[in-house]
């Protein structure tokens, strides 16, 4: 399932809801690699600066029980 995100998150619940989700998160990078949130710092790092600029970002997640979880977060407006 892919989201995206137009809207910088707060990083500290997103990282949290990362951590506890089932499945991977991936990150999508702007050479198209995926990384996985759940392992990668760098990831994390690049996620926040994507999304201080504004530029949407792209997740996948690869379980889909966490996809409400993700769903909700979004539509609380990130926050």
């Amino acid at each position: 399932m892919t989201l995206k995100f137009y809207l910088a998150p707060n990083i500290e619940k997103f990282t949290s809801l990362v951590e506890q989700s089932c499945g991977s998160v991936l990150l999508r990078l702007s050479d198209n690699f995926l990384r996985n949130l759940k392992d990668d710092e760098e990831a994390a790092k690049f996620l926040k600066q994507e999304a201080d600029r504004c530029h949407g970002v792209e997740i996948h997640l690869t379980d889909t029980k966490d996809y409400f979880k993700f769903v909700n977060f979004m539509i609380g407006g990130c926050v």
